[in-house]
């Protein structure tokens, strides 16, 4: 029996082939796109989300209000003094802990050294914030013992070779005294959708903070909220006395990914709007899908009338009827699935790639999410063409057998004016948001206005030279705020003093306005101060003011704490353009893109553009990284593209069975296949003009409402409505010719006796 089912279903599939092709490969690629943008999202908007009672943990932020500051406002460096207000006068409504990054740390193990690594300090109460599932060890330990530390599963296996690594001991160092530390617990390593990558946790004190030469006063905060709220905390705090032109606030830690950069933090950060719009297009090219398989499934039925008049006759009930056509619907559906999931695998490398998706290893662990998008996205397919066959299960058998077949006139309107409305909207809004992803995405007055780039300094660019560019690129380039010349990067300073504690940079004048230096005594270098003997010193350096030598003009503040490095003693100087090894430029990030290909032309040398390189390199990131997002949704758009013009091809083989015998008397009476070709567009025409007048008016304004939620926004070009009409257009004149061709060679006497 089942072998004459799949028989017939089999016939059933050759007498239509053409229908059934469209069907199985848009429904395929729907499924592929669909999965794969649903897997994304939902990891995507699952930032953080692991933590038990995520809804009650927080970071608190210190926002700058001052009127005169120039720069990111937001800083997760709390001062010790608010802190201790939340640990010591919140009357147990929270649970804070300080939470340091330190960076650049060497040290080394029975395993193996290292060099420039990153840990967390943190105290002790972090363990009753994060969750951690222990694999080897106890929390008690981590509590109660001093110089102790646990490490993921990930951290263990490389710095000891292997997950069971609690007693042993591991050293670190920066300059100065090392520290050891003893393992007191291991534990899973948490997932990638993590904020920052904690793997690691020291337990914090202000003598280890001092002895690896960090800032101990100013640290990361979170908080869990036992009793009360949010808004109480908050409230406590923005009362502090010492508050100034502070606020502080309570971001949730679910909110960190999407939320605003940070000054000070370490932290991933993703695109909500690209992700929104890759959702958007995904479910547009499933909406695009299922009504093509719709509309070709009331393609197909009425050439089974005769079938079905048959079973009627045999005794066959209605609900069998029903029930048979919702078997063929899954066996559709399931070869399409099938291919589906087999281009996802096909794709897996690169989905791995660029969206951190392993689609390989989701399917092989029967990933629960994973099964209930396969799972609901089959039920809505293969159920959707099902309303459309009670017509025909109730239709009596003459009524079936008769000459006038059952069709679906008006359905088949909506859906070509749906279909063409669509690929209208998916062009257009794609090639409108992609200009403005790529023009700026700030939504924010004040949030992160601008960044630093820097390149290699230009041969022959003299200190004269320097100044006069600095001059005239602030006044002809209104992207370029700010530029600076340095023999070292103020986050990668290694040139050191011999026989002296002291590191060195030889910079130019600009320098202290270009990083914003805090002068804590003292002044900057004045006019005629070029020479190794005049410096500048930090405080970590001042501190030690007697161990070194040369004329000490100022003192400024620590600069290596916004970069969470360890302190060095500092040394200035200003020197001939001969020692500089990077020119540093601070650009706006409003149309960014185009500034850095600028830069890329303005310093190549023999046809090759230079290197231009942020030094946020976490910005640098999130650009590759929207980039990324911009690109697919890019190919999502393509992808629409080539679905509609599945659909209008079947939206053509529906209107040329519709009008038969027309096109049969128009051919017999001499019709020229350019006359029969303009016959089929004049069907497309109609529903084409509706097409425009609804969706036209319905994309600019959705369009328009979503580009007033940026700061800085790209225009309409004209570009925008001819390109979409042009491509529809072209598609259902070539599309409609194919037909016309087929028509031609065709006899279709056969057709005038229906």
């Amino acid at each position: 029996m089942l072998l004459f089912q799949i028989r017939l279903f089999l016939r059933i599939i050759a007498k239509s082939k053409e229908a059934y092709f469209l069907k199985i490969i848009s429904l395929a690629v729907a499924f592929a796109c669909s999965t794969l943008i649903l897997l994304f999202s939902i990891h995507e908007f699952g930032y953080d989300r692991f933590h038990q009672k995520h809804d009650l943990i927080y970071r608190v932020l210190q926002r700058n209000n001052n009127e005169t500051f120039i720069g990111n406002r937001f800083s997760n460096k709390i001062p010790h003094d608010v802190f201790n207000t939340l640990k010591y006068k919140s009357d147990e409504e929270c649970v804070p802990a300080r939470v340091q990054l330190m960076g650049q740390v060497n040290g080394w193990t029975s395993h193996r050294t290292f060099r420039d690594a990153k840990f967390y300090a943190a105290d002790t109460s972090i363990v009753s914030i994060f969750s951690f599932d222990i694999v080897n060890g106890s929390l008690k330990e981590f509590r109660e013992k001093e110089q102790t530390m646990i490490l993921s599963v990930g951290a263990s296996q490389t710095y000891f070779g292997t997950p069971q690594s609690v007693g042993k001991k591991l050293h670190l160092y920066t300059w100065g005294d090392t520290l050891v530390f003893t393992v007191a617990a291991v534990y899973k390593d948490y997932p990638a959708n993590s904020h920052e990558e904690f793997n690691s946790f020291i337990r914090l004190d202000s003598a280890t903070l001092q002895s690896l030469h960090f800032d101990s006063q100013h640290t990361g905060v979170y908080v869990k909220v036992q009793r009360g709220s949010k808004a109480q905390v908050e409230d406590r705090l923005n009362h502090l006395p010492f508050a100034n032109d502070l606020t502080y606030r309570m971001q949730p830690i679910a909110d960190i990914y999407f939320g605003p950069r940070v000054a000070g933090e370490d932290a991933k950060h993703g695109d909500q709007y690209s992700i929104l719009i890759l959702i958007c297009i995904a479910a547009l090219i499933l909406f695009l899908s299922l009504t093509s398989y719709v509309n070709l499934t009331t393609l197909t039925l009425p050439d089974r009338s005769k079938e079905l008049a048959i079973k009627k006759l045999a005794g066959t009930s209605q609900t069998q009827l029903t029930f048979n056509f919702a078997k063929e619907s899954i066996g559709v559906v399931s070869i399409s699935l099938f291919l589906g999931v087999a281009v996802l695998l096909f794709i897996s490398g690169w989905m791995d790639s660029i969206l951190s998706i392993d689609i390989v290893a989701l399917l092989g662990q029967a990933n629960v999410q994973l099964v209930m998008i396969l799972i609901l996205l089959f039920l809505l397919v293969a159920i959707a063409p099902l309303f459309m066959t009670p017509r025909f299960t109730r239709a009596t058998p003459n009524r079936l057998l008769s000459t006038e077949t059952i069709t679906f006139p008006k359905f088949k309107k909506t859906i070509m004016l749906l279909q063409l409305g669509i690929s209208i909207f998916l062009i257009v809004s794609s090639m409108v948001i992609k200009r403005q992803i790529n023009y700026s995405l700030l939504k924010e007055p004040g949030r992160n206005y601008d960044q630093i780039v820097y390149v290699s300094y230009p041969k022959g660019l003299t200190q004269e030279g320097l100044a006069s560019m600095r001059q005239e690129w602030k006044k002809s380039n209104a992207n370029v705020v700010d530029l600076m010349a340095t023999s070292q990067l103020p986050d990668r300073v290694s040139s050191k003093e011999l026989h002296s504690p002291f590191y060195f940079v030889s910079v130019d004048r600009g320098f202290k306005d270009f990083f914003g230096l805090e002068m804590r005594q003292g002044n900057w270098f004045g006019a005629n101060d070029r020479d190794t003997m005049t410096v500048v010193i930090n405080e970590r350096g001042n501190a030690i003011r007697g161990q070194q030598n040369g004329q000490v003009v100022g003192v400024f503040k620590d600069l290596s704490g916004q970069f969470n490095q360890p302190e060095k003693p500092l040394k200035l100087y200003v020197s001939s353009h001969v020692n500089y090894n990077y020119l540093c430029i601070r650009i706006l990030e409003v149309d960014i893109r185009r500034t850095v290909r600028f830069l890329e032309d303005y310093f190549g040398q023999d046809g090759r553009p230079a290197s231009v390189q942020f030094l946020d390199k976490h910005f640098e990131e999130w650009l590759k990284y929207q980039d990324k997002l911009n690109a697919l949704s890019q190919l999502l758009a393509i992808i629409s593209g080539v679905l509609s013009c599945f659909a209008i091809y079947g939206l053509s083989i529906s209107i040329v069975r519709d009008k038969l015998k027309q096109i049969a008397i128009h051919k017999l009476c001499g019709a020229s296949i350019f006359s029969l070709t303009r016959l089929l567009v004049k069907e497309f025409a109609n529903q084409m003009l509706w097409a425009i007048l609804i969706f036209g008016p319905l994309t600019y304004i959705s369009l328009k409402e979503v580009l007033r939620n940026f700061v800085f926004t790209t225009n309409f070009s004209w570009l925008d409505p001819v390109v979409p009409l042009a491509y529809c257009l072209i598609v259902i004149t070539l599309l409609c010719g194919f037909q016309t061709l087929s028509l031609n060679r065709a006899d279709l006497t056969s057709a005038l006796k229906r």
